[in-house]
């Protein structure tokens, strides 16, 4: 009886045993499993964490864009260019008058912002800046001409030419940049005693533009 019951403890713990070590490989095996879940959710996350950077840059991007693009629609536009008449086949002079006189080049090819007036031919800025401006002075006959351009009625620079020689046919031009203020007013002005001439070719011209605000 004795020996019976020592073999049935021995078969019981045998049997114990072997389970122990069997769920004790089953632990390891799952906790194996959860790491390698745990290394993977990790990785996501910082997949995760990097979609979410690319995304902010990108709102931040089309942010920038859109602010751009108001910019551009809310830059002031300025520029402009005129010749002194719109004839066709006929001709004429203006000039010559014992005190200087404010010349209206009435045809304008441009005017983007409307800063020029074709009916006194003066150009007034609309916000403070540094503007470009120039004018072509054509003389093709004996006669004496000259423009000097003013800023708020003062002398700025001049272009002149005396009768032509040889070739009856001559041109002067001159060019500024200037700071203007908004308000500030350009003309051309044809000087004392001399005189101009036009027709359809367009060869006197007075052109204008915005380089840049202030």
């Amino acid at each position: 009886m004795l020996i019976c019951v020592t073999v049935l403890i021995l078969n019981v713990w045998a049997i114990s045993g072997d389970d122990v070590l069997s769920v004790n490989i089953n632990i390891l095996e799952e906790l194996g499993k959860i790491k390698t879940m745990e290394t993977k959710m990790k990785s996501m996350e910082i997949e995760l964490e990097k979609m979410k950077t690319m995304e902010t840059k990108m709102k931040s991007m089309e942010i920038e864009m859109e602010r751009l693009r108001t910019e551009n629609k809310e830059r002031v536009k300025v520029a402009f260019s005129a010749t002194l008449s719109a004839l066709g086949n006929a001709h004429k002079f203006i000039g010559p008058y014992a005190n200087a006189i404010t010349l209206v080049y009435e045809n304008a090819l441009t005017n983007i912002g409307n800063a020029y007036d074709t009916n006194t031919g003066i150009f007034t800025a609309p916000v403070k800046g540094v503007y470009y401006f120039n004018f072509v002075l054509f003389n093709p006959h004996a006669m004496s001409t000259g423009l000097r351009m003013l800023k708020n009625g003062h002398h700025v620079v001049t272009a002149t030419d005396n009768p032509p020689g040889q070739d009856t046919e001559d041109t002067a031009s001159n060019a500024v940049c200037l700071l203007l203020e908004e308000g500030d007013r350009i003309n051309l002005q044809l000087m004392e005693n001399r005189r101009i001439y036009t027709d359809g070719n367009r060869r006197n011209t007075f052109s204008g533009h915005l380089l840049f605000t202030m």
